[in-house]
């Protein structure tokens, strides 16, 4: 959870090992407490307003939507507060100029038109659906909406792109429960947190996708996978204590292997939560011992 935002600026990239990371110079915070809602939060993306060049902050709070102003960095503000359902899990996505927000109190999707800052241009989608854990965009405009409350809680597979504020059902993966996931081109991988797993599902087929492959991760509670710029490797997490990020090369769907792993500090008993790639550096959030960037360089 994430009671304070924190503005930072990425300095010299420094990695050497698990101690050392990007330099982060802390610049300012953003306190929510004191204000008349819940302030714990769940979640943070971010949007650049492509005419006037501002970058805002979107962050899930408990008590709803909050998006921070980032225009001056040393002194953030609040531009608007959407309210909703109390619930610990809020997650968020943009396409274009459009947030998606799904959490697992009910209510159904909150699509937000970021080019009112009022915060006053919102709707909301349901479908099939009330409640979901997660979910990701891809370059084409298609919203994967995961652990959804039908079915097993795979993946609802939306089209944002034709009408943002109208998305329209296309199809979906429902073999496992998927705690978090993300694609790029044509191929899903999904964290099936309770199989203990990450799948490869080939979805260019939205009406039918197919499983590629999979693999267990080191502690069997798969919460993320990321996988790297020239897809030949995908990096993991699993949500429990002392556990790794996992490196697995997966040139060859039919022979999947773990090439290695990492703790962020070994016998800590800390917790990996997300991964996502930039570039060459795994960025990976972390209980209690916050974000680590570790070189990926050679993922093996």
């Amino acid at each position: 959870m994430i009671k304070k935002l924190l503005v930072a600026i990425m300095c010299v990239p420094l990695f050497i090992n698990a101690q050392s990371s990007y330099n982060l110079t802390l610049v300012s915070d953003f306190d929510w407490n004191g204000l008349s809602y819940d302030s714990e939060g769940s979640d943070i993306w971010g949007w650049k307003n492509s005419t006037t060049g501002v970058e805002y902050a979107l962050v899930g709070l408990n008590s709803g939507f909050s998006v921070v102003d980032l225009s001056s960095p040393q002194n953030p503000t609040e531009s608007f507060f959407i309210p909703g359902v109390n619930s610990t899990w809020r997650d968020i996505k943009t396409w274009g100029n459009h947030a998606y927000v799904i959490t697992e109190g009910g209510g159904g999707l909150l699509i937000v038109d970021l080019t009112d800052l009022t915060g006053q241009t919102h709707t909301y989608y349901t479908g099939s659906f009330s409640s979901a854990h997660n979910i990701y965009i891809d370059e084409n405009g298609v919203a994967y909406i995961f652990g959804a409350d039908v079915g097993n809680g795979g993946a609802i597979f939306l089209d944002v792109a034709t009408d943002p504020m109208n998305p329209s059902y296309l199809g979906e993966w429902d073999d496992y429960y998927i705690h978090d996931g993300m694609v790029r081109g044509d191929t899903m991988w999904a964290g099936c947190i309770y199989e203990g797993e990450f799948y490869a599902v080939d979805v260019s087929d939205k009406t039918n996708p197919q499983t590629l492959g999979h693999h267990s991760t080191p502690n069997q509670f798969t919460h993320n996978a990321w996988v790297s710029d020239d897809g030949d490797y995908v990096f993991t997490t699993d949500e429990q204590s002392d556990s790794y990020i996992g490196s697995y090369s997966v040139e060859d769907m039919n022979n999947i292997q773990e090439v290695d792993r990492i703790q962020s500090n070994p016998g800590s008993n800390s917790i990996p939560h997300n991964t996502h790639v930039d570039g060459n550096f795994l960025v990976t959030s972390w209980y209690r011992d916050g974000t680590t960037v570790h070189d990926a360089t050679y993922p093996s």
